[in-house]
């Protein structure tokens, strides 16, 4: 079974559009915080992929919007790795907003891992086993 990482955050005020809801782009945002956090949680930083000279870049992107957040909004992003390659992952999420009580987004995204030439490399074998 996959590890599930877990962060929670607040919807800000600059992230809502005219409508008073968070704008569909700031959703991606939301998921790159939750993916650095994660990072962060088991004890990796953006100095190790510089250092193994792999880098996981972002090739597709799907979201599903569920429910709307608003401004103060007390939100949880769940994610865990659903897919492995040899060379990358799919990192599925599940947004929850708990001020509303409902699942306000559902996401994947596809990462591939490039040296600093963006040539495609294995996955080093210290991520794999800390995203385990």
């Amino acid at each position: 079974m996959a590890t599930i990482f877990t962060t929670r955050l607040n919807v800000r005020s600059y992230e809502l559009d005219s409508f008073g809801h968070v704008n569909n782009a700031t959703y991606l945002n939301y998921l790159e915080y939750a993916r650095g956090d994660y990072l962060r949680q088991r004890g990796l930083s953006f100095a190790d992929f510089h250092q193994w000279d792999a880098r996981p870049f972002v090739v597709h992107v799907e979201i599903s919007y569920r429910a709307s957040c608003r401004v103060h909004d007390d939100l949880e992003i769940r994610g865990w790795i659903s897919a492995w390659s040899r060379t990358g992952f799919v990192m599925s999420y599940e947004l929850f907003n708990h001020s509303s009580g409902r699942l306000a987004a559902e996401a994947q995204m596809k990462f591939a891992f490039v040296n600093q030439l963006e040539k495609v490399v294995r996955i080093p074998a210290p991520f794999r086993e800390k995203m385990q």
